[in-house]
C-alpha cells in the first residue's frame, strides 16, 4: 500500500514530495503532489520540523500542489496556533485555484498570508 522513498511517499500513484531550502536566513518548504489524509503525516514532519528550529514564520511553496483536503488545511491552522504567541505566521506561495477558491470561501485567506511568489513572502515575513 505504502512505499517509501527519498522524501515522498506513493500510494496508489499519488506521490508527496517536500524539501526544506533557505534563503536570507528564511527556510522555505517546497511542497510537490497532493496533500490528504495519506500524504498528510509526511506534510505535517515536514512543517513540524521547521517549527522546531525556531523559525518564527513559516513560508510554504505551493506551487507544485495539485490537491489539499482538510487534513492539509489543519496542518497549516495547528502550525498557526504554534506561530501566533511569538506573533509568528504561515505564509503560502503560488497556490492553485482550487486551493485558493477554498481559502476564499473558508475565510483563511484571512489567516494565512498568500504572496505570488517566494521573495515576496520573504519580503513581507522580514517587516514583521
Amino acid at each position: 500500500m505504502f512505499e517509501f522513498f527519498g522524501g515522498g511517499v506513493v500510494l496508489e500513484g499519488i506521490r508527496l514530495e517536500t524539501a526544506t531550502r533557505e534563503i536570507d536566513s528564511v527556510k522555505v518548504l517546497d511542497v510537490t503532489g497532493e496533500i490528504d489524509v495519506y500524504t498528510a503525516p509526511q506534510f505535517k514532519e515536514a512543517v513540524n520540523s521547521i517549527l522546531e528550529s525556531g523559525q518564527k514564520h513559516l513560508i510554504i511553496n505551493m506551487a507544485g500542489v495539485t490537491y489539499m483536503d482538510s487534513s492539509g488545511f489543519g496542518t497549516l491552522l495547528s502550525a498557526t496556533k504554534r506561530l501566533r504567541p511569538q506573533g509568528g505566521t504561515v505564509n503560502l506561495v503560488k497556490c492553485n485555484s482550487s486551493i485558493d477558491r477554498i481559502l476564499s470561501i473558508t475565510r483563511l485567506n484571512t489567516i494565512f498570508g498568500t504572496y505570488n511568489s517566494v521573495e515576496e513572502a520573504i519580503e513581507a515575513v522580514a517587516k514583521s
